[in-house]
C-alpha cells in the first residue's frame, strides 16, 4: 500500500514548507505585501479615469480600441516576463497585496 509520500500534494506542500522556513522569504513576503498594496490602491484610483479620457478619445474619434488592445497585450507579456523571475515569497506577497489593495474601501 502507498503512503501519502509519492502524493503530488503532499510533495508540494513539502516544497512549501522548506521554502517558507529560510527567514528572508518572509520578509519578501512583507515587502511584496506592502508594495503590491500600494499597487493595487493606485491603480484602483487612477484607472477608472484613464479608461473614461480613453472611452472618451474613442468616442470622440481621436484613439483606436485596436491600438489600446495591443498594447494591454504587451504590457501583459512584459509583465508575465518579470513576474516569473520573482522570488517565490515576493510574488505570493505581491499578489496578496494587490488583491488587498483593490478589494480596501
Amino acid at each position: 500500500m502507498m503512503g501519502l509520500e509519492g502524493a503530488p500534494a503532499v510533495r508540494f506542500l513539502e516544497a512549501v514548507g522548506r521554502e517558507f522556513a529560510r527567514p528572508e522569504v518572509w520578509a519578501y513576503l512583507g515587502f511584496g505585501a506592502f508594495s503590491g498594496y500600494a499597487l493595487g490602491r493606485f491603480a484602483k484610483a487612477v484607472v477608472p479615469w484613464v479608461a473614461l479620457f480613453y472611452l472618451g478619445a474613442v468616442l470622440a474619434g481621436q484613439a483606436s480600441p485596436e491600438v489600446l488592445f495591443l498594447g494591454l497585450y504587451e504590457l501583459m507579456e512584459r509583465t508575465w516576463a518579470f513576474l516569473s523571475g520573482l522570488n517565490g515569497g515576493l510574488l505570493l506577497g505581491l499578489g496578496l497585496g494587490v488583491l488587498s489593495g483593490l478589494s480596501d474601501r
